[in-house]
């Protein structure tokens, strides 16, 4: 029976990848980051986040755009 839990090297790579993306989090705009983090960390729906932020819901959609996209930017030029 195949261990499914990854090796050490695999493990490694998670970990620093996770780091990278921590790092650029904290390098995008707060708008953007409130933005990530009020999806993605606290699992808010577009309409539920324009309704906190007061804001919105296409202005939700385009920061949720444009912060994916940056934070792509930023995890691959860590490569």
């Amino acid at each position: 029976v195949a261990d499914p839990a990854d090796d050490p090297e695999a493990a490694l790579q998670k970990k620093d990848r996770g780091e990278q993306l921590r790092q650029a989090l904290t390098r995008l705009s707060p708008e953007h980051r409130e933005i990530i983090d009020l999806v993605y960390y606290h699992e808010q729906s577009v309409e539920e986040c324009a309704e906190i932020l007061g804001i919105p819901a296409a202005t939700v959609k385009t920061r949720m755009f444009y912060a994916r996209k940056t934070l792509a930017e930023m995890v691959e030029g860590c490569r």
